[in-house]
Parts: C-alpha cells; structure tokens; sequence
C-alpha cells in the first residue's frame, strides 16, 4: 500500500505550525507594542515640533512687525534726509532679514543688499490683490501675508499691516527674508512643516522648489479651525498621516505632518528583518526535524518491510533494533513474532503433511471444533488393483518409495480441483468435495471430483510410461464416486481428533469402487453423482447393482469423458487405455463371504 501521508511530513507540517505560530504570535505582538509606542512619540514629537515653530513664527513676525512700525515713527519726526538715511541703514543692520519697508513716511526703502529686486517688488506691489490692500483705509483690517518667493527668488514674505489714527490710516508694507524659519521647518527628520493662510495659500514651505502655492487638500482643515478655534494647537491624525496644527496671529496656520509609513519604518524593517530569522529558523527547524524524523520513521519503514515480507511468508528478519526506545522494543517484538511465526509454519507445513492444508489452517485457527455438521458432499475412494501381489514382490522400502510416488501424483489433482485427502487406507484414498469448504454447489463439488478421476487416470498413464521405461509392470486403479448428504467433522477424542466424513453416502462411494473390477472400467459414479452433472459428462451405463444395505438397485455409470474435453469418446476406448477387456457381465462369480454386489441380468 502506498503511504499518502509520511509520519515526517505529518511532523514537518506540525513543527512548521507551531513555530510559524509562536513567532508569528510572538513578531504581532512586539510589533503591535512598540506600534503603538512609535505612534505615541511620533504624535508627541510632531506636536512639539509644531508648536516650538509656530512660536517662532510668530514671534518674528511680531518683531518685524514692531520694528518697522518704530522706523515708521521715527521718520515721521525726522526731518532731515542724512539722518534719515542714518536711521535706514541702522535700522536695516540690525534687522537684516528685512528685504524693504514702504510707508507714507519711508516711501519704498530697500536694505541695500536687496535693492537689485526693486522693479520686482514695485510690480509685486502693483498686482490688483496687493492694490486691493493697500487701497483699503480700514484701520480693523488685519494684517495681510503674501508669498514673494517668486520676486526674490529665495523664501520671502511680504505682509501689510495698517497703523494710525482711524480718520488717517496708512499702509505699512514689510518684506522679509524667511530662509531662516524655512530651515527652522524643515529640521524635523521625516516632519514636513508649512505656514499658511485662511485660504490655504502657502507663506513658507521648506521644499522652496515646490511649486505649489495653495494647499488646497489643507483648505478643509483650515476652514474647520477657522469655524472651531478651539480645535487648534492640537494632534489630528488623518488618512495614514499624523497632522499636528498651531493657530497663531492674524489667521496663520502652522502644520506640521509626519506619514504614518515615516513613523513605522523602522519597525517595519525590524519586523522584515524578524521575518527573514524567523524563515531562517524555519527552515533550520526543517531539517532539524527531518534528522529527527529520520531516526522514526526508517525504522517504522523497516517494519514496514519486515510485514510485508511476512506477508509473503518470509517469516526469519534479519533485523536489529537500533534504540532503545519503544520502537526498538517493537522491532524486537517483530523479530520474535516472526520466529514464532515461522515456526508456527514450520509445524502447519509439517501438520499440512498429515492432513489437508485447508483442515490444518482451520484446526489451527481454532475454527475447527469436537462435532460435526450436515453437508451435501461428494466422496471419492481409489485403489490400487492387485496391490498385495505386487507387494509381495518388493521390498519394504521400495513399496513405501513406490507408494510416495503414487500418491504424490494423485493427491496433486485432488488438490487442484479443490478436494481434500481424507485419509490413506494402505494403498487407498478416500478424498471429498464439499467438506470442510465447498465450491458453491453440489453439481460444482461432483464435477470437480469427476474431473480429478479423469487427471488421475492422465496422470497415471504418464506414471506407467515411466515406470514401462524400466521395464516394471503397470499399475491400474479403480475410482468410486458418489454424492449424497454426509456428516463431517472432527471425530475423536480431546487428545486426539481426525476431521472426516461418515454416512451412507460414504459406504455407497466406497463399495462403488470395488466395482470397478468385474465391470473392467476405472472411474465409476453412481447414480447419485450422474443426475448432478449429467450434462458434463460422457458415460457408459452399467448393469444396476444391489447394493448390501440397499433395497433397490443403484444404477452406476462408467465415466468416459467430461463434455468438450480432449480423449477417450466411448467406454471401449476408456478399456483400451486402462488396459482392460470388457467382461462378460453374466459369468461373473463372486466369493459368497466376500460379496459386496449382486449384478442384475
């Protein structure tokens, strides 16, 4: 039988389980923990980072703020021009992130190191958004930021602011140089921090080539805390990214975000890396279980083998147990189950040599027990012709030699045909078909029995070519055959038990073949025999015989040949093989004491 499933890939697939389990179990659990861990430094960290810059922020344009607005005073009080010139360059050396200032009072004033950009800035001005600003005498309009990274060509914020009395307001305009606070942004490591407006417009943004100018995924957001103020200043995770905003002055809005894919990179690539130890012990552990199941299963395989040879009845095994566990206490159990087995057949074949293989495996298996059943059967008896006589002429060892070498030949087709010896009767065998198991039907059983007389009577014409080659004398035989209901079983004692068959049927069989003689035939059945097969069969009918014991006659019949089969086709052809004349039926004369039949004219 071919093994679907082997022990050691049933232990493979287990092992593998669990230790993809443990470690699988074990990787989710530390990942999930220290998950949760980065989230919460990550959150913290971007809040912090968030609010430092957004102080800053503030606090620079607050000062810028106030600075200008001083300058802007101080000129309105100065009248001289040098020392107003004075006071520009003081005020741009110590404030030298300013681009410019513009006022009623300082008109346009660069810082002089900026003062290339002017025409820029003087059409930055004149943009209809700017005009729109700077046209407006509102004194509660709030200070108005605007992105001027395209004029200077570096990160710049130009904002306006009103200042006055509310019957003369006027226009303070600051440019300032944000490279600064554009660096301050991008410190974060995977942070990315912007400053916009209410509108989401982008004041400062640390990748300064981007072209992006509105932020127009932030505008929701924005106009959510514009709507919520108190919303602001704190952590709002959104879409995989962890967005941490601070609301300062005049409506801006410092965001700071950081990807969830930036924070769980480096526990992604430990859990990578556990993943490939993890495989890297799977795969130790494989072959750790292959060695392991190794020292199981070659010796289960062993056994294996060693049943399947006592399958084939090779019952010595050459086997040596190789641990000291229970498999090795099992291979030492096989072995000596196989000597005993062997043993066991040693006596069956020796026992077989007694009686029938077929009794000897039944009384062995204890199926066979003191009594007897009821059987339809058919009983064959055979005997030598003239065997005294030809005893008489030998010696002792040469008639039990001669007697080896009959008996081997004709016993061969009782047991090809599915008979059993019953018994040797000195030169005699008296054989049966039905009994202990039968082919299925009393007509199969009663062909069967004919059909080994017919092989008897080929083989014994082989037997006397031998024997006629060394110049010694045939041998003939006489078979009776007859069917009939018997009992059969084991008749003895407890000590001693013989399985055989008894009853008329049996006497009939036998007294059958003592006919065989003065009708000169070989195989003789009875009429018995003949109706169940009388199809099968070619036959001569014999004068019917009053039987001792038997009130009417019983017809016998000389049997020729089975139907289709190859040989004799009529009872003189039969004689002429045997070696017999046909008799003259009414001069027969028999011993009174020794009469068995009675023929009738």
């Amino acid at each position: 039988m071919k093994i679907k499933y082997p022990i050691s890939l049933k232990q493979i697939l287990l092992f593998s389980f669990l230790i993809i389990l443990v470690l699988g179990v074990s990787t989710a659990l530390v990942s999930t923990l220290v998950r949760t861990d980065d989230k919460i430094k990550a959150e913290e960290n971007n809040l912090a980072l968030n609010g430092r810059t957004a102080q800053t922020v503030q606090s620079a344009f607050e000062n810028m703020q106030s600075n200008s607005y001083i300058l802007f005073e101080s000129f309105s009080v100065v009248a001289d021009e040098k020392q107003k010139k004075e006071l520009g360059d003081a005020f741009f050396r110590s404030n030298q992130d300013i681009l410019f200032v513009s006022s009623p009072e300082t008109d346009l004033l660069f810082n002089p190191q900026y003062e290339k950009f002017a025409a820029g800035v003087r059409a930055f001005l004149g943009m209809p958004e700017v005009s729109a600003v700077l046209s407006s005498k509102s004194a509660d309009q709030k200070v108005m930021y605007f992105n001027a990274s395209q004029v200077f060509e570096f990160p710049a914020v130009i904002f306006i602011y009103k200042y006055g009395p509310s019957n003369d307001v006027r226009n303070g305009v600051v440019g300032l140089n944000v490279a600064s606070l554009s660096e301050l942004m991008a410190t974060g490591s995977n942070n990315t921090t912007i400053l916009v407006d209410e509108k989401a417009n982008v004041l400062i943004n640390p990748d300064f080539g981007s072209s992006k100018t509105v932020r127009e995924d932030l505008l929701p957001l924005v106009e959510e805390l514009l709507k919520n103020p108190k919303e602001t200043n704190a952590q709002r995770p959104k879409d995989g990214v962890f967005t941490a905003v601070h609301q300062i002055k005049d409506d801006l809005f410092v965001i700071t975000t950081i990807s969830e894919k930036s924070v769980y990179a480096v526990i992604n690539k430990t859990t990578y890396r556990i993943i490939l130890v993890s495989l890297a012990v799977l795969f130790a552990a494989i072959i750790l279980i292959r060695i392991f199941s190794n020292g199981i299963t070659n010796p289960i395989k062993e056994l294996v083998e060693a049943s399947s040879k006592i399958e084939r009845g090779e019952f010595e095994l050459d086997m040596v147990p190789r641990t000291r566990d229970e498999i090795g206490l099992l291979t030492s159990s096989f072995v000596q189950m196989g000597k005993g087995l062997s043993e066991r057949e040693k006596l069956m074949v020796s026992f077989s040599k007694f009686t029938n293989k077929t009794i000897a495996q039944k009384a062995a298996s204890g199926e066979l027990s003191l009594g007897g059943e009821n059987r339809n059967a058919t009983i064959f008896f055979s005997d030598i012709r003239s065997f005294t006589a030809m005893s008489e002429k030998m010696q002792p060892n040469e008639v039990v030699e001669f007697l080896n070498a009959y008996m081997t030949r004709m016993v061969e087709c009782v047991n090809k045909t599915g008979g059993v010896v019953d018994k040797y009767i000195g030169d005699a065998i008296m054989a049966v078909w039905g009994a202990p198991e039968s082919s299925g039907s009393a007509a199969g059983d009663a062909l069967n029995a004919v059909t080994a007389a017919l092989m008897m009577r080929d083989s014994l014409s082989s037997f006397n070519r031998e024997r006629a080659a060394r110049g010694l004398a045939p041998v003939k035989i006489g078979c009776g055959i007859n069917s009939g209901p018997v009992v059969a079983g084991q008749i003895g004692s407890e000590e001693r038990m013989e399985y055989t068959v008894i009853g008329d049927a049996v006497n009939l069989a036998s007294r059958t073949e003592a006919l065989n003689k003065p009708f000169a035939t070989d195989v003789l059945i009875t009429e018995n025999t003949y109706n169940l097969i009388k199809d099968k069969v070619i036959v001569a009918e014999m004068p019917g015989v009053h039987v001792k014991g038997k009130t009417d006659a019983i017809k016998m019949f000389a049997v020729v040949n089975l139907v289709g089969r190859d040989g004799a086709k009529s009872i003189d052809e039969v004689r002429s093989i045997i070696g017999t004349l046909a008799p003259d039926l009414s001069k027969v004369n028999t011993d009174d004491e020794e009469k068995k039949y009675n023929i009738q004219a």
